[in-house]
């Protein structure tokens, strides 16, 4: 009995010498191999203040592989009895599209160009009118006559202007300028037909109209005998075709016999 006492005495000795030994290491420990005494908690009603989160910006991606981030977790960690709070690393969390535990959506704005507006349409400008050919054809009462080229006289024709041919009547049924009349100047009925004419263009607008005279061209001087005495009686826009029958012969121009224009 009295060994199991001394025994008991020896195991509580050798306890308690332990835990001095125990208390005086870990007084002298270091912070991080510190052991806190069982009962003391200084930081236990000290609340840590939270980390502020990380923003994360938006990043833009084809609507097939889009992801939506979501806010960054932050897990604070309970110091342990003694130590003061440490701070934890904060994770940024991919998660796929359509996860209804994201909380944020990356939105890719599109810009769609607005379509250019048609080009204005430029008002047709109306175009000048052509020059009248036969503006050039004013009366000319100073003169008794101009001369003109086979140019001018087609022209004329083709615009209807009256012909007189001032050749003998036998030579002109030969044939003549298609249309033209008979206004021999060398016959005795040549100041009846002259009157006639006039009679005929009374009017003085009538009187204006040009009036081309012909005969064999070249040294025939019957067309500017002629146009002297329609001048003689207020005719005041008369030309001379100072090449004649011949040149509109060369020229293939309309032809006609026999005593009819």
């Amino acid at each position: 009995m009295s060994m199991f006492k001394n025994n008991y005495v020896r195991i509580v000795a050798i306890v308690i010498a332990s835990m001095a030994i125990a208390i005086v290491a870990n007084a002298f420990a270091g912070r991080t191999r510190r052991l806190v005494l069982p009962g003391y908690y200084p930081n236990a009603l000290v609340v840590p203040p939270r980390a502020p989160e990380t923003p994360v910006a938006p990043i833009a991606a084809p609507a097939a592989t889009a992801a939506a981030a979501a806010p960054a977790a932050t897990i604070a960690q309970s110091p342990a009895p003694g130590q003061p709070p440490m701070p934890v690393q904060t994770d940024t969390i991919e998660r796929p599209a359509g996860d209804p535990a994201a909380t944020a959506t990356a939105t890719v704005a599109t810009a769609t160009a607005a379509p250019a507006p048609p080009p204005a349409q430029t008002a047709a400008q109306p175009q000048p009118a052509a020059a009248d050919p036969l503006a050039k054809f004013t009366p000319h009462p100073d003169k008794a006559y101009v001369e003109i080229g086979g140019d001018d006289a087609a022209l004329l024709h083709s615009r209807g202007a009256l012909f007189l041919d001032a050749r003998r009547t036998s030579i002109y049924e030969a044939g003549h300028i298609a249309g033209s009349r008979s206004f021999s100047v060398w016959e005795a009925d040549v100041d009846d037909k002259v009157n006639s004419l006039f009679e005929e263009r009374s009017d003085p607008a009538e009187q204006n109209k040009p009036i081309v005279i012909y005969c064999s061209g070249g040294a025939c001087e019957d067309s500017h005998m002629l146009a002297q005495k329609l001048w003689g009686i207020q005719f005041n826009n008369v030309y001379v075709y100072k090449d004649g029958f011949p040149d509109w012969q060369k020229r293939s121009l309309p032809v006609r016999t026999g005593g009819q224009p």
